[in-house]
């Protein structure tokens, strides 16, 4: 592991710590503060041992600290703000977020409510903006979301029961922690799931309207280090170097959806994963993405092109490839072992049209970055497509 090199950047307002072994490393930022409070899940950040090293921290520091080790994936509105009233209440001057994107979401939607007031329905209404927030320090335990170096969070509200995605430059984590150490633990459907949320954040990003040849060229970086390391992550679920660059990877993409956007397949997938909160954002995501990649390749064929040619070095930048590279995308997932289609969630034909006007009605705003026209037919053929992926 000796190329494995440690670093630290920054990104907007966000200090990013990068490596092996980096975590003791949010020591220097924990001593600045007196009360803090702990975000995290059920049982990650205990398995990975990443919760007991910050607990030690605060305890070596004589912090006063109270943990919540209650947030769920796809989180929904009324925990969030359950925990904002209880982050408020503690007077705490700093959260500490030990997961995945749900938790590093949640914090840094709770660090915004507990400062600002209101409930997360006002922010996503419109009826409040972001004043402030307080720090977060992220701790992260997943290759996937990137959210530790973004400004995006997001949550799920009951009527309708859909995700939507908050940003404000007050949700940056003050510091982050990338420690490729946490991550051996990763369970190997999660370890696929997070990695594939990666790879589409990084694909969506590279064709949206608002892309750059910046955001092209880390997004390419990114899913040519997804591709390649992502099935030794799977056959050897301790490999720290493959957990090194798939959390690389997910470092860079998060980037660059903070400097474009996902759009389309993201924006399907917000709703079913709102509907059911048992299915796994990434899962939902590759089950979506062959069928929207054979658009979204007709209207981007060349940078799209240099973004899958990873996969399939077979594939030219012309519209007439976009099939071969649907194709070629849905055989990567099924390599990983992604065998996984909607029904097995509950989804049939039957929910189509109930779905399709959630997205157009509600999630707008995603579908406007897509560089093709999402009409209700193209985002029909999409859902469909994957009741039988």
């Amino acid at each position: 592991m000796g190329n494995l090199k440690s670093f630290k950047i920054r990104v907007a307002r966000t200090i990013v710590h990068f490596g092996v072994g980096v975590a003791k490393n949010i020591t220097d930022v924990l001593q600045r503060f007196r009360r803090v409070y702990v975000v995290t899940s059920r049982s990650a950040a205990k398995v990975s041992g990443a919760l007991a090293d910050v607990e030690n921290i605060l305890k070596s520091l004589g912090i006063r600290y109270e943990v919540f080790d209650g947030v769920t994936p796809n989180p929904l509105a009324s925990m969030v703000n359950s925990i904002s009233e209880k982050v408020w209440r503690f007077g705490a001057e700093a959260i500490v977020a030990v997961g995945g994107g749900s938790v590093i979401d949640t914090a840094k939607i709770v660090s915004v409510i507990s400062h600002c007031g209101g409930l997360v329905e006002d922010y996503v209404r419109g009826y409040r903006e972001a004043c402030g927030s307080i720090p977060v320090l992220a701790v992260n335990l997943t290759h996937g979301t990137g959210s530790e170096v973004d400004r995006y969070a997001v949550v799920t509200l009951e009527n309708p029961k859909t995700k939507y995605g908050l940003t404000s430059d007050y949700m940056y984590p003050a510091a982050s922690f990338d420690d490729p150490r946490y991550l051996v633990t990763l369970p190997k459907s999660q370890t696929i799931y997070t990695a594939f949320d990666a790879f589409y954040h990084a694909l969506e990003a590279s064709c949206g309207v608002d892309s750059s040849p910046y955001v092209v060229a880390i997004a390419e970086e990114a899913v040519k280090n997804i591709v390649y390391w992502l099935p030794k992550a799977v056959e050897n679920p301790g490999d720290v170097e493959a957990r090194y660059w798939l959390l690389y990877s997910s470092m860079l993409a998060g980037i660059a959806i903070d400097n474009s956007r996902a759009h389309i397949i993201h924006s399907v997938e917000n709703v079913l994963s709102g509907i059911n909160t048992s299915l796994p954002h990434g899962a939902g995501l590759a089950m979506l993405g062959p069928a929207a990649v054979k658009h979204l390749y007709q209207a981007s064929p060349e940078t799209l092109y240099r973004i899958l040619k990873y996969i399939d070095p077979q594939l030219e930048p012309d519209p007439k490839h976009a099939e071969k590279a649907a194709e070629a995308v849905k055989r990567f997932h099924k390599s990983m072992g992604f065998n996984e289609n909607l029904r097995q969630y509950g989804f049939s034909e039957a929910d189509a049209d109930k779905i399709i006007d959630i997205v157009t009605n509600y999630l707008s705003y995603g579908l406007r970055l897509s560089p093709i026209e999402p009409s209700k037919d193209i985002l029909k053929e999409i859902y469909l497509s994957a009741l039988n992926f």
